[in-house]
């Protein structure tokens, strides 16, 4: 179990995005525990889990600005953002398959049927 400064060093490393110094001075301990803790699996999948949690809390805010992309004046812009938008929906294009030989193709219209 993560004592109560480990939980505090993962939550300034992470939201915070303070530096190790900075982290070891506030929490009162040396940057070569910070170090040690680090190697430490327990500590590592806090870290994972608290990144996982802080990219998710992002994802309102960079929907917003997708959205806003999709109103740029310039339409090279639009254009990205249109594709964007329509790969994550998942309407990704379809590779374009190039068909060669020699036989018979019929095509059947079978939407009138």
């Amino acid at each position: 179990m993560l004592s109560e400064s480990q939980i505090k060093c993962i939550n300034l490393m992470v939201v915070e995005n303070k530096t190790q110094k900075q982290i070891a001075k506030e929490i009162n301990v040396t940057e070569k525990t910070i170090c040690q803790w680090k190697k430490d699996k327990e500590f590592r999948e806090e870290i994972e889990k608290q990144m996982r949690e802080n990219f998710g809390s992002l994802a309102i805010e960079a929907q917003q600005k997708l959205k806003k992309l999709l109103d740029s004046k310039n339409e090279s812009i639009q254009m990205q953002a249109i594709k964007d938008v329509l790969d994550r929906a998942g309407y990704k294009p379809v590779e374009k398959t190039e068909i060669s030989g020699t036989g018979v193709v019929q095509l059947v219209d079978d939407v009138h049927e």
